[in-house]
């Protein structure tokens, strides 16, 4: 069995769906290009980050740290890019990632699915699998940027906006700074500001 395939939950072969075609496996430097392009399908230009940023966001994590992409064959239909972060820093967009230490928040950074994968819940599972990921690792919320009007979506997902709403503001006018809970045995529960 390819460690590709490998539930670090579980240890067992990971097929998300009936599609036996259909993989969920850690992003690897050598997906950047497919990266950047479903990136390039899904935002605005000034949203779009360098395969510089983008490859540290997936190599420069915490020990024993993966995002997850959704896989068809070998061809990328979703990713999800999230590390360990510290709430009382600012996330930054398009800056490469310099893990900071005493982290309790899991940063939720990126969720793109292409437009031909659509509504299979692809976007669900890999978010679930961060939280879950998240607990693993002692953190106690989540947080994320909304951006290019994502916000009700997020909302569904568990998430509140925060009213101090201090984010980057290369995010865009429209960024909404968002967390939830995560309480080890919990589905993820919104929280206000503490």
């Amino acid at each position: 069995m390819s460690p590709s395939h490998i539930d670090f939950m579980s240890n067992e072969i990971n097929r998300p769906t009936a599609d036996p075609s259909l993989d969920l496996r850690p992003l690897q430097i050598a997906d950047l290009p497919q990266i950047l392009a479903l990136q390039a399908r899904q935002y605005p230009e000034p949203l779009l980050e360098s395969a510089a940023v983008i490859g540290s966001k997936i190599s420069h994590c915490a020990s024993g740290w993966v995002s997850w992409g959704m896989f068809q064959g070998t061809a990328l239909c979703a990713y999800a890019l999230a590390y360990p972060w510290r709430w009382s820093q600012t996330p930054c967009w398009n800056q490469v990632l310099e893990q900071p230490q005493d982290c309790d928040t899991l940063y939720l950074h990126d969720v793109a699915v292409d437009p031909g994968s659509e509504g299979r819940g692809f976007a669900r599972q890999l978010v679930a699998r961060h939280l879950g990921q998240g607990r693993q690792f002692g953190l106690r919320q989540a947080m994320l940027v909304a951006v290019t009007g994502a916000e009700g979506y997020w909302l569904k997902q568990g998430f509140v906006a925060v009213a101090d709403g201090r984010t980057d503001p290369a995010f865009g006018a429209d960024a909404v700074l968002m967390r939830r809970r995560l309480d080890a045995g919990d589905a993820g529960t919104a929280v206000g500001v503490a």
